[in-house]
């Protein structure tokens, strides 16, 4: 989808990154509506000028994940199945669809769309980009800490653990079925200028369902203004998985003010996530080149391990 000029691009279900295409979607079409101002970042990373953006981000989200909870699945397999309870991508992510959606739902004043992601998470990536604008965006996980627990004999790894990512609900699309690819949270993404289809940037935000919140929140960032490194380090939001009933989580440093104009606009929030607890926001990864002269920048996340590396 494009936000503000910029391409994203997401690779396909059975991945989860349709959520935050859906989520840039309705945001786009709120601003475009005057439903709500153009999304605005302070300078100094602590997160959005105005409620108004954390608000519209938070509900858009919610519409995202709720889509992605009740269509996400193995395309290709429901396709040759036959299945008649899946809905094409193209139709999720159609701009008129989403902008008719989001401006029906959106409540400027109140928090109301309901929508959170599936229980979680232990992931790694890396973003490349070489001196002629080629790019890699790479994200690999075993899921839930070790995987399975299951080590093959003579390696030295565990077997991953996605088999958790399918549903027990028979008329579900995701529901499990032998040969089949279950809903899977690892997203790596690339932005490319609209115009031309040029990079602009290469990035991932590790962190099971916080993935796509994040590539939302840090396209965002971006397109508004902020360097790589400032985008990464402002402070985030999480709509938190099925175990804490969708409970939005912020992270510390926002201002109070802020938080009292969401809670009063009924959303259920958690603040003061700091130190270790940050890395429920996930680790986020960024390369940003500059279309005219080649240069690249690149910031890399405090909340764990890595860095940012020329070569």
């Amino acid at each position: 989808v494009e936000y503000n000029g910029i391409n994203v691009h997401q690779i396909p279900p059975n991945g989860q990154g349709i959520a935050g295409l859906i989520a840039l979607s309705g945001l786009n079409a709120l601003e475009e509506s005057g439903a709500v101002p153009k999304s605005t970042a302070n300078p100094d990373a602590s997160g959005w000028k105005s409620s108004d953006t954390w608000h519209a981000m938070m509900e858009m989200m919610r519409l995202g994940f709720r889509d992605a909870r009740e269509f996400v699945c193995d395309v290709e397999f429901c396709q040759e199945k036959g299945q008649q309870n899946m809905v094409s991508a193209d139709y999720l992510l159609d701009k008129r669809n989403i902008s008719e959606r989001a401006n029906k739902v959106f409540n400027a004043n109140k928090a109301i769309v309901q929508g959170m992601p599936d229980r979680t998470s232990c992931t790694v990536s890396f973003q490349v980009v070489d001196g002629e604008g080629n790019a890699v965006s790479f994200v690999n996980s075993n899921f839930m800490g070790f995987g399975t627990g299951i080590v093959p004999n003579g390696c030295g790894f565990t077997l991953q653990n996605r088999g958790a990512g399918f549903s027990f609900d028979e008329k579900h699309p995701n529901v499990i079925e032998p040969y089949k690819r279950p809903y899977h949270t690892i997203i790596p993404a690339m932005l490319t200028h609209a115009d031309t289809n040029e990079l602009y940037a290469t990035l991932s935000n590790m962190g099971g369902y916080m993935q796509p919140q994040g590539h939302m929140q840090l396209t965002v960032a971006l397109t508004s203004g902020l360097d790589p490194q400032t985008a990464i380090d402002q402070p985030r939001f999480c709509i938190s998985d099925g175990t804490h009933n969708g409970t939005a989580l912020i992270e510390e440093g926002v201002d109070e003010n802020i938080i009292a104009q969401l809670k009063k606009k009924g959303h259920k929030i958690e603040t003061g996530a700091a130190g270790f607890s940050r890395a429920i926001f996930g680790k986020a990864q960024i390369i940003k080149r500059d279309r005219k002269t080649g240069v690249l920048w690149a910031g890399s996340d405090g909340r764990s391990d890595g860095c940012a590396m020329g070569y």
